[in-house]
Formats: C-alpha cells, sequence, structure tokens
C-alpha cells in the first residue's frame, strides 16, 4: 500500500495504475475475507469465551474503517476504468486512502496481537 501510494507521487502513468490494482486485488481477495472471517467467526467466540460483546467493540469498528477504505480504493479504480486512467484530482485522495489503510491496518494487527492473540497458550 506504501508503495503504491509513493507510485503516485512519482511520475504519473501507467505503473500508478497497475500498483492500485494490486492493492484492490489483495484487499478484496485476502484481507477482507480474512477481516470477515474474524467477525463472523473469532470474534462471537472470543464474546462467548470471555463473557461479553465489548471486548471486540474496538475491532469491529475497525474492520468497518477497513471496509470502508478499501470500497473507496475499489471506486477511484472504477473511475480510472471510465475514463482510461487515474485523474489528476483523484491522486490526492487516492494516495491518502492508501496511506490511511496502511496505518490503520498495522495498528489494527498489533491491537490485535496484544489483545486477542496474548488469550491463547
Amino acid at each position: 500500500m506504501r508503495e503504491a501510494a509513493a507510485t503516485l507521487s512519482a511520475d504519473h502513468g501507467p505503473q500508478d495504475l497497475a500498483a492500485v490494482r494490486r492493492v484492490d486485488r489483495m484487499l478484496t481477495e485476502r484481507l477482507l475475507p480474512h477481516e470477515f472471517a474474524e467477525e463472523h467467526q473469532l470474534y462471537p467466540a472470543l464474546e462467548k469465551r470471555l463473557g461479553s460483546p465489548e471486548v471486540t467493540e474496538t475491532m469491529s469498528r475497525a474492520h468497518t474503517e477497513i471496509e470502508r477504505l478499501a470500497r473507496r480504493i475499489t471506486t477511484h479504480l472504477r473511475l480510472a476504468d471510465g475514463t482510461g486512467a487515474l485523474q489528476p484530482e483523484q491522486l490526492d485522495d487516492l494516495r491518502a486512502t492508501l496511506y490511511g489503510l496502511h496505518t490503520l491496518l498495522r495498528l489494527h494487527f498489533a491491537q490485535e496481537e496484544e489483545s486477542y492473540f496474548s488469550l491463547t497458550p
């Protein structure tokens, strides 16, 4: 994600679109299904074991934001498909979305490790 965002800061060209497509593909094929499984399998099990739905509220909120940012990237790609390329007016928002998602994911994964995975033997 950071590399794709950095590509948008360099010379504008077809490599920009290819980099963003790789990120979108990784999000839709790997990350979002993983987050969905956590939300619908892991978190209910944790709530049951720990006795409260509040234990996963923060992580569930992060999942919502991760999905929102991923959809934003997909929207930018659809706009680019309509015009044949990323437009200059898309670059700032797309760059911010990629960097923001990268930061959010780093925080989210660290929180998961500290909060949940430390509970397992």
